[in-house]
């Protein structure tokens, strides 16, 4: 995860109490470490969670995102997400809404200066091999001043 400020936005990406890590922690920038999973195993990382269905299995965890306006002139923003490339093999949503290279509102009217939670979970095939099944795509945001 990356930010980027235009005018007086900004963004900063919190690790969460009950998520993984996020490493990389330089100002607006960080990834989460999944760890490794699988679906025999399950998830090694702690505060990453896993669950089963018929041919897929699902990871998950949590991280935070903090708004803030420098200038103290907006109240609200819209936040919007995207992936960077198409995804053939996984299947990512944000907060249950199914991420594409579209920009999508995940949140339409967001208090500047409160610390949100989000859910990120990665749908994987079981049927992926060991040789295309590491990740390699990136989480867009948008934020919007209301």
């Amino acid at each position: 995860m990356q930010s980027q400020g235009q005018g007086s936005l900004s963004v900063a990406f919190i690790a969460s109490p009950d998520g993984a890590t996020l490493s990389g922690m330089a100002p607006g920038r960080g990834a989460l470490n999944l760890g490794t999973v699988s679906y025999a195993s399950g998830a090694r990382m702690s505060n990453v969670q896993m669950r089963h269905l018929d041919g897929r299995f699902v990871v998950a965890t949590r991280f935070g995102m903090n708004i803030q306006d420098t200038a103290q002139r907006l109240s609200s923003a819209t936040v919007l997400a995207s992936m960077a490339l198409p995804e053939p093999y996984f299947t990512l949503r944000l907060d249950g809404m199914k991420l594409g290279t579209t920009p999508q509102v995940i949140q339409g009217r967001v208090r500047v200066g409160e610390t949100l939670q989000h859910r990120l979970e990665i749908e994987v095939p079981t049927s992926l091999t060991e040789k295309n099944s590491q990740l390699q795509n990136a989480i867009i945001f948008q934020i919007v001043p209301n």
